[in-house]
């Protein structure tokens, strides 16, 4: 199943359930991501940084203090270092979805908290070639929210992610007869990922 399909399903499903929840919290606000990656390619430990700013829509739907959260990263890297040269990046999509939990503070004052899989797309360009990945992972979320009155409030805090699976595409130099060019796709060895965003957003509380 290709992931723009598993997404829908995921987004529908989200939908049906969060009509039921009693506490839904619709946050939209910017991130800045770093992220650091480390790679095995051709016997070489390839080390890479990522810095990315970016738009980040965050819902929580919950029952009380329990229920699940679905969280949406719109990334767009502009500071990119590596011991291995050539890669430049465009844009990097990051969902995670998963249980959540609220612990409140005060009246006015709260903590959510969320965990679960992570995953998503990054294109760019490798050695002036096409670039695209496809990770996969575990994620969170923890940020405190302050009610400015019982509907807006101001969320702040960070995701993190860990990332343990990669698949990549590049351009080969070769093309097909309507030209498009032929890309070679496999797994990324010794992969690894991590991710930390810090974050502040906007949000509604819809009962």
């Amino acid at each position: 199943m290709k992931p723009p399909v598993v997404l829908l399903l995921i987004f529908l499903l989200c939908a049906h359930t969060a009509a039921f929840a009693n506490d839904n919290r619709l946050s939209l606000g910017f991130e800045y991501g770093s992220f650091f990656e480390k790679r095995t390619d051709g016997g070489v430990d390839i080390e890479t940084y990522r810095g990315a700013p970016g738009l980040d829509f965050c819902a929580y739907h919950l029952w009380d203090n329990f229920g699940f959260f679905q969280n949406h990263s719109f990334l767009f890297p502009n500071t990119v270092s590596s011991n291995r040269d050539g890669y430049d990046y465009f844009f990097q999509y990051n969902c995670i979805i998963g249980p959540a939990f609220r612990i409140p503070f005060a009246k006015t004052v709260d903590m959510t908290l969320g965990f679960g899989v992570s995953f998503g797309p990054i294109t760019g360009e490798l050695n002036k070639r096409p670039l695209s990945q496809f990770n996969l992972g575990i994620g969170s979320d923890m940020g405190v929210s302050f009610f400015v009155n019982k509907m807006v409030y101001v969320n702040i805090g960070s995701l993190f992610s860990y990332i343990f699976a990669n698949t990549t595409s590049t351009g080969t130099g070769k093309y097909e007869d309507d030209g498009d060019e032929i890309k070679e796709t496999e797994w990324s060895r010794n992969y690894t990922m991590a991710g930390v965003r810090p974050y502040i957003r906007i949000g509604m509380l819809l009962n």
